[in-house]
Formats: structure tokens, sequence, C-alpha cells
């Protein structure tokens, strides 16, 4: 699913798949899952923060928008004198501040022409918010239905284990994939990609 054919071999290719499927395994299929079963009994509304602010991010560049980033256009950091900050990622802190506020006092879910809209199962409508704020759909819909339709199939299935001195088991591909996901995760700390 993430292997980056036909550029296998590039380690920068390679290091990017391996951030998409750690984001998609720990975030992003999870965040989806649970939408879907939400939105079936109460108004669901999902983003991605997809803006990464020109100075000031503490990532390298390759990493494209981490994990919290969000945090500080949340709280109009970028607004305050002396910080870093251009006037697109001010821009981007108003409308992310401004559609919150109008989120909790349910004052209609619109800002800079933009209407955020509800999510649902079938269209899984999400607002995509950067310098251009607007609404998206099905956000990465391969690696989401991987996720969560046939992954959770696959870690059901059973494995005959054999010993080397002739013992046996039973192992689940799910055992056997959460100990490859973890040997993978440390081989990632142990390799130097730069």
């Amino acid at each position: 699913m993430y292997t980056p054919w036909p550029h296998n071999s590039d380690k920068y290719a390679l290091r990017s798949q391996l951030v998409d499927l750690i984001g998609d395994y720990i975030f992003f299929a999870p965040s989806h899952e649970v939408a879907d079963i939400h939105s079936k009994v109460s108004p669901v509304y999902m983003y991605e923060f997809a803006h990464r602010p020109k100075n000031a991010s503490r990532f390298p560049e390759w990493m494209g928008v981490a994990h919290g980033d969000n945090v500080v256009f949340d709280f109009g950091i970028p607004l305050l004198p002396g910080l870093p900050f251009v006037e697109t990622d001010k821009n981007v802190s108003m409308f992310t501040m401004e559609m919150y506020a109008k989120f909790a006092w349910s004052a209609g879910l619109e800002a800079s022409g933009v209407t955020w809209k509800k999510y649902n199962s079938s269209e899984r409508a999400y607002l995509r918010v950067g310098p251009n704020p607007k609404m998206a759909a099905s956000f990465n819909p391969r690696r989401m239905a991987f996720w969560n339709d046939y992954h959770p199939k696959l870690t059901q299935l059973k494995l005959e284990t054999a010993v080397v001195n002739g013992a046996s088991g039973i192992v689940t591909m799910g055992t056997f994939l959460r100990i490859a996901f973890i040997i993978i995760t440390v081989a990632i700390f142990w390799l130097d990609l730069r």
C-alpha cells in the first residue's frame, strides 16, 4: 500500500510514505472511523489543518504539517507582534478562530465565503484549512479503506507457526502486524535518512 512505486529505492520517497503510513494508522484512519460512527447519530464536522507556516515551523520541511501545528493558529499566536509569522499565517489564524467561534456559538458555520458542511459516511466532507480554505471530500479514500476495512479483516487471519524444536501455535496476523509495526517504527529512529 505504501511502497512508492516505481521509486521504491529512493530513501526520501520511502521516508515520505512511512510518514503517511504512521499518520494514517495513528491519526487519520481512527478519526474517520469514529466520524463515520458518530455521524449516524449526531452532527459531525471534520477539518484538516493543512497550513505550514513559512518561517515559524519547528520541524523540517519534508515533514509537512505536523501533529499539533494548528495549536498556535487556534489561539491567535500569529497575531502577536514580534513573532516570525507572515500575513498568510495571520489570515489562517483569523479564519480558524472565526470558525471555532461560530461552531461553539452555533451562529452558522461560514467564514471567508466557505461553509463548513457536516460530515457523513457517504460524502465524508471535511474543511481543508489553509491559505485558501475550502471544503473537500473523501480524504485519501484508498488509504482510509485500507486501515478501516481491509486491515481489520487481515488482522483476524490466523497463521500456524512452527518453531525449530517442533512446537507450533496459532498467531493472528494482527499480532504479527503489531510486532512488524513496532520494528519498523524503531528502525526509523535508528536510520539516518537526511
